[in-house]
């Protein structure tokens, strides 16, 4: 299992946070006075975590962990049978407009060997 399927970040956006947090903590540890570096770290600590649990929920709710390798080779898989069957019914298609021709070519001669079959002196 990857840190992207796992988390949904990458090792750099993970690096990242990281060291953000980590640049955090120093300055929380040099602003505070007396006691309140631990209450400042622990805050840092408890945003960052804060932070990287949105990120998570907000990469795997937009689908960022569903693309890995074997997605994508599952997505391509489904994408070629939809285009393998989209060119077989253009055959199917291409067949009833053939068949459609044909049925208008005999309606049309039919039609024409019953116009010369009228009588030309009927004159309604």
């Amino acid at each position: 299992m990857s840190l992207k399927s796992s988390l949904g970040l990458d090792w750099f956006d993970l690096l990242i946070h990281v060291g953000i947090t980590l640049m955090l903590m120093v300055v929380a540890s040099t602003a505070a006075t007396g006691g309140h570096a631990t209450v400042g770290l622990s805050l840092v600590v408890a945003g960052s975590l804060g932070l990287l649990a949105w990120r998570r929920h907000r990469a795997v709710h937009r689908g960022v962990v569903a693309a890995s390798g074997e997605y994508q080779s599952e997505r391509m898989a489904e994408l070629e049978h939809r285009v393998a069957q989209l060119e077989a019914e253009q055959g199917r298609v291409l067949e009833l407009e053939e068949r459609l021709d044909f049925t208008e070519r005999l309606l049309t001669q039919q039609r024409e060997r019953e116009a010369g079959r009228l009588p030309l002196g009927d004159g309604r």
